[in-house]
């Protein structure tokens, strides 16, 4: 039930306080020319849903719980938005730059190893206003280039690279040795 004339954004992560999911709402109830889905479930569910009540963004801020259908969620957004306060190499910001789509994310460890100003914006996962500026920065931006970028880029990570890699890595070491 999205209308066809409002913008998708993605986030996908468990609902708890390091995914930070606060603070892309807030960020969002100024721009009205979106509908943002979060997949996940945990230990916030309920506050972020009192928060979107609070905020009147219930027609356009939906909390999707767990689901096996990441793939069609991803294809059907417009934007991925991953606000993290810490990660590693995160797997959903890799999934959603494979499917194409630009990404709005923290400026931290493992987000900005992935995402430059080619395909995506990074912002501050303290601060409502950057993420808001960010997002804003994104969806005025050539997304589908950003999209395409994203796609080139994280082929880098395929299991295939990373194991040849890592079997280089290897073989210097036991040279060295």
């Amino acid at each position: 039930d999205i209308p066809v004339d409002k913008k998708l954004l993605i986030s996908i992560g468990e609902l708890n306080e390091n995914k930070n999911h606060e603070t892309v709402i807030r960020a969002l109830q100024d721009i009205k020319d979106v509908c943002y889905i979060v997949v996940g479930k945990g230990d916030k569910q309920q506050m972020l849903e009192k928060l979107i009540d609070d905020l009147d963004m219930s027609d356009r801020v939906f909390l999707l719980g767990y689901r096996q259908d990441i793939g069609e969620l991803l294809k059907m957004s417009d934007l991925f938005v991953f606000p993290s306060y810490r990660e590693g190499l995160s797997v959903s910001v890799m999934e959603a730059m494979s499917s194409g789509l630009p990404v709005v994310c923290s400026n931290i460890r493992g987000n900005c190893d992935l995402i430059d100003e080619n395909g995506g914006v990074l912002f501050d996962p303290h601060s409502v206003d950057d993420c808001k500026n960010a997002i804003t920065k994104a969806l005025n931006s050539n997304m589908a280039d950003m999209g395409k970028c994203n796609q080139v880029k994280v082929s880098n990570f395929s299991y295939e690279k990373v194991h040849n890699k890592m079997k280089e890595i290897y073989k210097c070491l036991k040279a060295e040795l």
